[in-house]
């Protein structure tokens, strides 16, 4: 709040003047000089009243001003808040998008690896069937055992490649299962017959 300019009379002083008016009115009991000092001392008294509610109002309007300087501050500290906020959110999501490429790019490493297994082994038991090799029967070039653990984990890639979304790989981990199915199938029904042969003879 800011102190009253010097220059404006006080309320005492205010006072005394208006006194003095009407008391010098009363003496000129008449005439035009008794109606001026009386229109003077009501027209200072109408000034003294507006420049009261002027300051009152200045007074309103100051307290409105802190207080929106005060709620323009919070509001701006709230901005800065929010903005750094929406940069940790920012740098977190590129994290854990470069994660999730990461773990992506390595599960299509280890699909192709298997794929690749899967091949070689295809190649392996058709060039045994064309000419099978001299070892018991019931092993092919690669053992029933690898073949069941390729198989398992074709399948594993297959139901984490779904849960990415990753359609693509998953249909290829799933044929690539469904071929080593066949394989080790067609491998248990050579074995079964064998051994029904055996026990006839």
């Amino acid at each position: 709040m800011t102190e009253p300019n010097s220059a404006s009379p006080t309320a005492a002083e205010t006072a005394d003047i208006l006194r003095f008016l009407h008391r010098f009115a009363d003496l000129m009991s008449n005439g035009s000089n008794s109606d001026n000092l009386l229109r003077a001392a009501k027209m200072l008294e109408a000034h003294i009243a507006l420049l009261r509610e002027t300051q009152d109002l200045l007074q309103v309007e100051r307290i409105k001003g802190d207080a929106s300087a005060e709620a323009r501050q919070a509001l701006e500290a709230r901005i800065g808040e929010f903005e750094q906020e929406i940069l940790a959110l920012k740098s977190g999501l590129t994290e854990q998008r470069s994660r999730n490429e990461n773990i992506v790019a390595e599960m299509e490493r280890r699909l192709a690896e298997f794929l690749h297994r899967a091949e070689e082994a295809e190649a392996l038991l058709a060039a045994a069937v064309e000419a099978p090799p001299a070892m018991p029967f019931g092993c092919i070039a690669v053992p029933l055992a690898a073949l069941r653990i390729a198989k398992t984990q074709f399948e594993a890639l297959a139901a984490a490649f779904e849960k990415s979304g990753n359609i693509v790989s998953q249909a290829m981990c799933e044929a690539s299962a469904s071929s080593l199915d066949r394989v080790i199938l067609d491998a248990g029904v050579a074995d079964d017959a064998d051994d029904r042969s055996q026990n006839a003879a």
